[in-house]
């Protein structure tokens, strides 16, 4: 389903509407475009290049934006990404040290810095959580929620049911590729664990 979101795989029936328009056949790039932004399921393979520096990583969003390359000036880029960073509590040495050197919990902030901005209407959050601390999953749901809160829609994907619980407004259980069920807190275990199993409840 991500895929399909971002663009990487065909829809083989049904439309995807994008704040309104029609973007079933539109590019990534005009996806985001018109704010679709997403946190994938492996940061350190799909999420960030281990081997690149900090900001690059954090400035691949002006690339993606169509810019062209001999208008990026990279000091510009390097204090932006500072100042991200930092607006986003990651901790780290340098805006040119490699992505490899970070914690889970700050490679993952960095991904955050990146797709959470001003113009995300929908932020596809794919297990965003797995393999943090205490500390970081909290981060993570309290940025989720904030995004929420000024508008941007967001699509969490977890197989974690009580950080579904914990931090959803609806919850919806796919089975084969189908939507098998759908509840709002307060949420009914039973009735969920019915729909995961394709039972009746």
């Amino acid at each position: 389903m991500v895929n399909a979101l971002a663009g990487l795989a065909p829809f083989t029936a049904g439309r995807l509407q994008l704040s309104g328009l029609d973007v079933t056949r539109s590019a990534l790039l005009d996806r985001r475009a018109r704010g679709l932004r997403i946190i994938p399921f492996e940061r350190n393979v799909e999420g960030l290049s281990l081997r690149s520096m900090l900001w690059q990583n954090w400035a691949v969003r002006a690339l993606v934006a169509g810019r062209l390359l001999r208008f990026i000036d990279p000091q510009r880029l390097r204090d932006a990404s500072r100042a991200a960073f930092e607006h986003w509590s990651v901790r780290f040495g340098s805006v040119d040290q490699p992505a490899s050197a970070l914690s889970g919990g700050n490679a993952q902030k960095v991904i955050l810095a990146r797709e959470i901005d001003a113009d995300a209407t929908l932020i596809v959050a794919a297990q965003p959580t797995r393999g943090l601390d205490i500390a970081a999953m909290a981060f993570v749901w309290r940025a989720l929620r904030d995004a929420r809160d000024r508008g941007s829609g967001v699509l969490l994907i977890s197989s974690d049911l009580d950080e579904l619980f914990d931090i959803s407004d609806r919850v919806l259980v796919f089975v084969s590729g189908r939507i098998a069920g759908e509840f709002r807190a307060p949420y009914d275990l039973r009735a969920i664990g019915a729909a995961m199993t394709a039972a009746h409840p």
